[in-house]
């Protein structure tokens, strides 16, 4: 990791700066991804001590503040809200690999019937048939972010799912 540390209005002393790098170095742990570089600056203004953050990763950006009556304290605020945004971010990002914040695996999980290891069948969800204005009106009462059934009409698999503007949508695979 690159840190940048800059002071205003006073100078560090070395075995703060060792112990403000030993801080800092902690977030790495709490990453879910490489961390490339932080921006810490500290300033000294009426008796106080304030140190704002900038820390990149390599498509995000995480942003934070602290104060406190020494240097080392007001740091130790600010790599605590980085850490709290850095485990948040990780939570996303491990909930969406698992499918657990919504997606296909999810909206088929909730109201779809799954197969039992049975002898000749095969696993996974059954897929329902539905006519489509059938399958507008289940989809209406679920609580699924879209409905994915075969059409009675001409045996393609559609979806049905809420527009931006409201409205539902419908779509059919092309063969």
């Amino acid at each position: 990791m690159q840190i940048e540390t800059t002071t205003r209005h006073f100078t560090l002393g070395d075995d703060q700066v060792e112990a403000i790098e030993a801080d800092l170095a902690k977030l790495e742990k709490f990453s879910p991804r490489p961390v490339q570089s932080l921006k810490l600056i500290i300033t000294h203004e009426a008796g106080r001590f304030s140190a704002d953050s900038v820390l990149h990763l390599k498509t995000q950006e995480f942003r934070a503040k602290g104060e406190g009556m020494e240097p080392e304290y007001a740091v130790t605020e600010m790599v605590e809200s980085l850490r709290k945004q850095l485990a948040k971010f990780k939570g996303k990002i491990s909930g969406k690999q698992k499918g657990e914040e919504g997606g296909l695996g999810r909206a088929l999980m909730g109201e779809m019937e799954y197969l039992e290891d049975e002898p000749g069948q095969p696993e996974g969800f059954l897929l329902r048939d539905f006519e489509v204005e059938d399958a507008k009106s289940i989809f209406k009462t679920s609580g699924v972010p879209f409905l994915v059934f075969r059409n009675v009409a001409n045996s393609k698999v559609g979806v049905i799912y809420r527009r931006a503007d409201g409205e539902l949508g419908h779509m059919e695979s092309t063969n």
